[in-house]
């Protein structure tokens, strides 16, 4: 767990960190509110401990900022001020703080009221990947085929129903969650298909919720280019259950199987804090600083050491891959074996890549589980002669450099059945080897 504190102050900053530091896995500094806002972006934390008094951008300008964002709007955030101000707090509580604290700090009481808040708002990020991605809107004047028709997506969706486009408008503005998703019949009496769908996107943005996706829905074949090109796509009515099973899973249902939604999350949002396991794990075990080498710099692995750990659940799977060359698999198992220069071993190596790839694998299985992807960790099995190039084909794939110029790639792959694996099954695995020192957990 990765918590940001956003502080000017350097010593209460510095208390903070020993108050909360047994609680994350990782704490995060910023010395003003803008700073925050940009670590709130790059680092991904999973909750803000704030100042309110700061130059830049005050707290509450952070506090409203964090709240209307797509990715955080739901990142828990704990307030602190040395002024009592009622209005204040108001506000802040109005804008969905999840707790206040007045300075002076008093170390027993931040403990206390924080492990609240951890334990109260921990699934944030679960909670906010399933804020209406399973709640589709059918707006279409036509009794019998909503009827007909929620049968077959109540097994996917959470359907609710409108009848014209003023009663969409008002459906939308009084759901609880969002919907994500609105299929709209084409040719509705009073308001064009194109205007709704501006009032609803202005609807999303007046409740801080994404825009919805939008399918327009008629008897047609394909209805005109100019009408579909605004739309995520064209369903096509039937009243044949088979015929419109079909058409639902070709449209609407294509890419929401938790395989594909895990993949696209390691696709478009992972990086970070992939990024922050990969540095953390390999950092405490080596004891030096890591960079992310730019993708123009990343160089292949050549018999190499490659650890390799999958995730699985029934209906998904996510492949790690964690290596190096032999000379930094071997500085690796030297740092951590407390061995001198002359060490060069293949099975305590190995024994040593097996514990890293162990830990980062329990680490990435953590933020996927918090994401709201339930996977079990297997055991890793790790390859003597690993090889790949720069290039090698996976979903997620970062590689890091030492202070000493060592180089490890962190890689996953969202395994869909028709991508290769980036480390193959091993010919030959290493010996049982002597039991390695303990590693960073």
């Amino acid at each position: 767990m990765k918590i940001l504190i956003a502080e000017d102050d350097l010593v209460t900053r510095e208390l903070l960190k020993r108050i909360l530091s047994h609680m994350a896995d990782e704490i995060v500094e910023a010395g003003d509110g803008l700073e925050a806002l940009e670590k709130i972006e790059s680092e991904d934390p999973d909750f803000l401990f704030t100042d309110l008094q700061m130059p830049e951008l005050d707290g509450r300008a952070l506090v409203e900022a964090v709240r209307s964002s797509k990715n955080h709007r739901l990142l828990p955030i704990v307030c602190m001020s040395a002024v009592k101000d009622k209005n204040e707090i108001t506000t802040l509580v109005t804008l969905g703080i999840q707790d206040y604290v007045l300075k002076p700090i008093r170390p027993a009481e931040v403990q206390e009221r924080f492990r609240k808040v951890l334990v109260q708002h921990s699934g944030w990020r679960r909670r906010q990947l399933g804020d209406g991605a399973r709640t589709l809107l059918l707006v279409d004047p036509d009794q019998n085929f909503r009827d007909f028709v929620k049968p077959l997506l109540e097994g996917h969706f959470a359907v609710l129903e409108a009848t014209s486009p003023a009663h969409a408008l008002r459906v939308f503005k009084d759901a609880d969650v969002k919907p994500a998703v609105v299929v709209m019949a084409r040719g509705m009496p009073l308001v064009a298909e194109l205007q709704l769908q501006g009032f609803l996107r202005k609807l999303a943005e007046a409740a801080q919720s994404p825009a919805p996706q939008f399918w327009l829905c008629s008897d047609d074949d394909a209805p005109p280019a100019d009408l579909a090109a605004q739309f995520a796509g064209h369903v096509r009515r039937s009243f044949a259950p088979e015929v419109l099973a079909a058409e639902i899973k070709r449209t609407l249902l294509l890419g929401t199987a938790p395989a594909d939604k895990l993949a696209a999350h390691l696709r478009d949002s992972a990086r970070s804090w992939l990024g922050s396991i990969a540095r953390h794990t390999l950092g405490t075990m080596l004891g030096q600083e890591l960079t992310v080498v730019p993708a123009d710099a990343a160089t292949g692995i050549e018999a190499g050491f490659g650890g390799e750990l999958q995730l699985t659940a029934a209906d998904m799977r996510v492949r790690l891959t964690v290596a190096c060359s032999r000379t930094d698999g071997l500085a690796l198992a030297r740092a951590v074996l407390q061995r001198g220069p002359e060490f060069d071993e293949e099975g305590p190596t190995a024994q040593v890549l097996s514990e890293l790839t162990s830990t980062i694998g329990d680490r990435v299985r953590a933020a996927l589980t918090e994401r709201g992807f339930d996977l079990t960790a297997g055991s890793a099995s790790v390859a003597t002669d690993f090889a790949t190039d720069a290039s090698a084909s996976c979903t997620l794939a970062e590689w890091f450099a030492t202070t000493s110029g060592s180089r490890f790639l962190v890689a996953l792959l969202a395994d869909g059945g028709d991508e290769p694996a980036l480390l193959s099954e091993p010919d030959a695995t290493a010996p049982e080897p002597e039991p390695a020192a303990s590693a960073a957990t």
